[in-house]
């Protein structure tokens, strides 16, 4: 067992080591849900199934950094690929069905011209998702194959010494605090990397819990909290990218302005969570990337962010 820092700072949380057994044990499990929803995926293909399949890659992933020590390096590396292919082939259905459902919030826009634009992008959406060929769902790579190498890899392997699981947090903490202080502006791209690095910091917590590890709830709920405060924001940043391609069309001018409103809102709300968020392991007091120093300040947006979001 390892000590590290809790959320607290007065806590500390225990890791269990990263023995075959629990490695195998916690792989297959992570394995068995990306099997399932690609599944759920193949028969249905909604957004909902998209979703599910898309998170369970996620939570492989980040099961495969946490215990990246403890595993066959080249059986790793192609599910981890493999995986990530999966997420990326669903990346454009993800956002038409995400899309479709945020134009509903929009439907009472003012202006009539608006509404029409509005209501007429939806219908293209509604299209899109509907319509999507099942010829391109059946094309999803398989990776069954490669789970099931990576398992009897494990099991072949000799025991050693293991290394504490939580060890590889460090490098997930530290991807946050990075991909933090470069979002001073709020800019899509910026904001986006955070996002990404909450998840995998997130993912990696959930699966150390499933290990054992005790005390780590609060900060699974304070960054799942976050996660979900950028992916709004995210698809609202989609969602102006479409628009921008049709400003053409009558009342798109319009609607832009008022998602840009939105959106600025949403930010400034995100960019004060993202000051005063501590991920767990966080680096002691004096070092420079500490959260809510320097370029990030407690409670307040980074300067020049207003004309950053607007102009997004």
């Amino acid at each position: 067992m390892s000590g590290t820092r809790s959320p607290r700072g007065g806590r500390t949380t225990k890791f269990p080591a990263a023995t075959a057994d629990w490695t195998r044990k916690i792989v297959a499990a992570r394995g068995r849900d990306v099997l399932k929803a690609r599944r759920r995926v193949l028969r249905r293909g909604d957004g909902e199934a998209i979703h599910d399949l898309r998170v369970a890659t996620r939570r492989l992933q980040a099961t495969l950094e946490i215990v990246g020590d403890r595993l066959p390096d080249r059986p790793r590396r192609r599910l981890d690929r493999r995986a990530r292919t999966l997420r990326r082939r669903l990346g454009a259905a993800r956002n038409t069905w995400v899309l479709f459902g945020l134009l509903g919030k929009f439907r009472s826009v003012p202006g009539r011209e608006e509404r029409k634009f509005v209501a007429d992008l939806a219908r293209r959406l509604e299209r899109a998702a509907g319509s999507r060929p099942s010829k391109e769902r059946r094309c999803l790579p398989g990776i069954r194959k490669r789970i099931r190498t990576l398992l009897r890899e494990i099991a072949h392997r000799r025991s050693g010494s293991a290394a504490p699981a939580g060890d590889a947090m460090g490098g997930l903490v530290q991807a946050v605090l990075r991909a933090r202080n470069d979002t001073r502006d709020g800019d899509p791209e910026a904001m986006h990397r955070v996002r990404i690095a909450i998840k995998r910091y997130r993912y990696a917590l959930e699966a150390l819990t499933e290990s054992g590890a005790s005390g780590l709830q609060p900060a699974i709920h304070a960054a799942r909290s976050l996660q979900s405060d950028l992916g709004g924001l995210h698809d609202l940043d989609v969602l102006i990218e479409v628009v921008r391609r049709n400003t053409h069309v009558p009342g798109a001018g319009g609607f832009l302005r008022h998602v840009l409103r939105r959106r600025t809102r949403q930010a400034e709300k995100t960019l004060r969570r993202l000051a005063i968020f501590r991920p767990v392991f966080a680096a002691p007091s004096g070092n420079r990337d500490r959260p809510g120093r320097g370029a990030m300040r407690r409670g307040s947006p980074p300067r020049q962010a207003q004309a950053s979001w607007t102009a997004a």
